[in-house]
This record gives structure tokens, sequence and C-alpha cells, in this order.
């Protein structure tokens, strides 16, 4: 049971009553290329959680088995909410250490591009984080904490923190003092000197007061990273951190310090390199020109390209092998297409254009010989990728739409 996917449907509701709160209360926190790019990193994570979480569960069940102090019982009211808080304890732990080092920081730095704070940021993942995390948690198996119930847990600490990513709500009193709350994590957000690497629990604030990562939201907060990735694309997005760490180490005569970069303290650079300069937040949020006539066209993609993947879920203990390999690549290259949408790029027709025929092709494919028993809703998405490229078609006829950089 994967509580994180279960509880989609409530990150929807509660991202439209957000919207909803911003039209009426006339203070706006979204824009539709950040929030976008947002949420399809989220579908990136979905798509490589199932492999990556392998890495967790394998280890963390052979010493469940073969090394566990105890036997927790998983029916004892107890059990669950001493386990929660333990899980809680180890998130914080990995939490910190994913800001303390280079190579850590890059798998977890796409959470924080967003200069937006809204819902939609609680989407924004690290694809590649569970590669790097899961040793933190493997202590709970040598307590006795069963692979089931510490799953459901996780997932349960994890939809927590979806809310606390919202500038609506204020103070709440006496539950700042020991649980995250939206004021304290727009903190954790925060470029400011005085709140980066702050506030790292996920659930209880206790851990950032007790080792003293703690800090109060005393002065406004400057969202997104120091370092700033501009670019819509979120599969880009994954690797930027990672590719300065690489043109680094490259670029120094030391070999000690090629090596040593990625497990040094984030922002560490080589002597011979450190006066390169690095991307650096300007004034303004990142944001580039594209025609307006293309927002519905990218709004009705990224509803398909989520619906797909959301589609997937639902029947992936189903799928098969060559549906993977069929989804992954073209909800990857939607993904791709927004992102040069977004950014007012050329390549965006040829991209476009090229994956609604292939999307169409597979799809053609699929309904007639590879699963004809949903030949209604194979011929449906071959009917909706025909009307995206004749509608692209028409936008790319319209000179004030087609002059993209």
């Amino acid at each position: 049971m994967n509580i994180v996917v279960m509880a989609v449907p409530l990150y929807i509701l509660l991202m439209l009553l957000e919207l909803a709160y911003e039209r009426w209360s006339g203070r706006h926190t979204y824009r539709l290329a950040d929030a976008t790019t947002s949420i399809n990193t989220a579908v990136l994570r979905v798509l490589l959680e199932g492999p990556l979480r392998l890495l967790l569960v394998i280890p963390y069940a052979w010493l469940y088995e073969h090394a566990r102090l105890w036997t927790l019982d998983p029916s004892s009211p107890w059990t669950w909410l001493l386990g929660f808080i333990a899980v809680d304890f180890c998130f914080y732990w990995a939490h910190r250490s994913l800001h303390r080092y280079n190579l850590l920081w890059g798998a977890h730095q796409p959470h924080h591009s967003s200069e937006d704070f809204n819902l939609s940021t609680a989407l924004s993942k690290g694809a590649f984080q569970t590669a790097f995390d899961w040793p933190f948690y493997l202590p709970l198996a040598l307590l006795g904490l069963p692979l089931p119930l510490f799953l459901v847990l996780l997932g349960a600490q994890l939809v927590y923190q979806f809310w606390i990513h919202s500038q609506h709500v204020g103070r709440l009193g006496i539950l700042e003092w020991f649980m995250v709350t939206p004021t304290n994590h727009r903190v954790h957000h925060g470029q400011n000197d005085r709140y980066i690497d702050r506030n790292h629990g996920g659930v209880f604030l206790i851990w950032d007061r007790l080792f003293g990562t703690y800090a109060d939201e005393d002065e406004p907060v400057r969202y997104g990273v120091t370092t700033p990735v501009r670019t819509f694309d979120p599969i880009r997005l994954q690797f930027s951190w990672w590719r300065l760490l690489w043109a680094d180490a490259v670029a120094t005569r030391s070999w000690w310090d090629k090596l040593r970069l990625w497990w040094m303290p984030t922002g560490w650079r080589p002597a011979d390199v450190a006066e390169r300069p690095w991307p650096k937040m300007g004034a303004d949020k990142f944001d580039c020109i594209y025609p307006a006539g293309l927002k519905w066209y990218a709004f009705v993609q990224f509803v398909a390209i989520n619906a797909m993947a959301l589609c997937y879920l639902a029947a992936v203990k189903r799928a098969e092998l060559w549906q993977a390999l069929l989804l992954v690549p073209l909800v990857l290259a939607g993904c791709v297409g927004l992102g040069l949408l977004f950014e007012g790029k050329r390549a965006l027709w040829k991209v476009e254009a090229g994956r609604q025929v292939v999307m169409a092709s597979a799809a053609l494919a699929w309904a007639l010989w590879l699963a004809p028993q949903q030949l209604v809703v194979g011929l449906g998405l071959v009917g909706l990728c025909l009307a995206s490229l004749l509608w692209l078609v028409w936008l790319a006829a319209r000179p004030q739409l087609a002059q993209t950089s």
C-alpha cells in the first residue's frame, strides 16, 4: 500500500482549494510554468521510485530477518506511535545530511529549486533522492519495526509534509514549538543567509530545537536556492547541481580534489577553480517569455501527461515490462516539451510534433495488437494525439506564436 500515491486525489483537491482562495483573496503565489515543472518532477520521482526503493527494501528486509534486536508487535498502538516518531527522527538526519554534502545536495536540490512557494512546491522532488537517503532508515529494521509497517509510517510522514508548503497559513500558536508548520517550513525553503540549512524536521520540530538547527521566521523569505537552476525542464533540473560539480571536477588540476569535492560540505570548491563564477540569484524570479496562446496547449498536455502517469500507477502491479518501456519515454518527452515551451525555445515545435506522432503510433499499435481488449482507450489516446498535433500546427502557423527563441 503506497499511501503517497493514494493521497494524490487529496493533493489535487488541496491545490485547487489554494488556487480558489488565491483568486478570492487576490494574493497569488502560483505561476503556470513553475507549478507545472514542480508537479512534473514528482512524476519523474514516481517513475523511478519502484526500482530505487529496492535499495531500501532489500537491505531493510534482510536486517529485519537476520539482525533485529527486538520483535515489535505491529498490532500495538505503541508500535505505531513510537515507530512514527522514530521514522521522523531518521528523516531528520537523512534530510540534514542531504543538505550537508555536495553529492547528496544534488539529489535533494530539485525540491528547493522553485522560486515560488505553494502546495505544488511540495510535489517538486529529487528523482534520485531515494538512492541516497535509504541508509538512514536501516536502524529501524534492527530495532524490529516490520517492513510493511515501516513503509506505511514513512508514507504517512511524507503525506503530512504536503500541507506545510503554503504562504497562506500563519502562526499556529503552541504547535509552532514542537510541530513542523507552514511558518517554520517556509524558513527551510528560504535562501536568506539566516535561513539556509534550518528547520529540517518533517513532522516534529523538536529535532531542530534539540540539535541546533532551528530558526524562526522573522524576516521575509526569499525562496529558491543561491545557485538558481534557471530552467523549466524537470529533467535538466535534476542534474543542475551535479553539472556544476562535474565542471569543477574536470577543471581542477588536483586529482585529490576531483575525488573529494563530491563528499565535501555543500558549496565547497577546489581552490584553483573557486574564482570561476557560478550562477547567482538575481533580483527577479527566473521567467521566460513564451506566447500567451500556448498556455492552453501547455495546460492540456500537462493534464494528459499526468493522467498517463496516474493510469500507469493505478495498474502498475498488472503492467508488463513493455508498457513501462513504452510509457516512460513518452512521459519524459512530454516533460521536456513543456520545458521547451515555458522557456520559449524554437525546438518546441519539432519536439512536440514528433512526440505526438510517436505517441499516436504507439497508442494505435497498443490498441490494435498489444491490448485489443482496451481498444476504446487506445483509440481515444490516438484521437487526443491527432487533435493535439492539429492544434500545434495551427499555433505554429500563426506568426505571433511561432516566433520563439
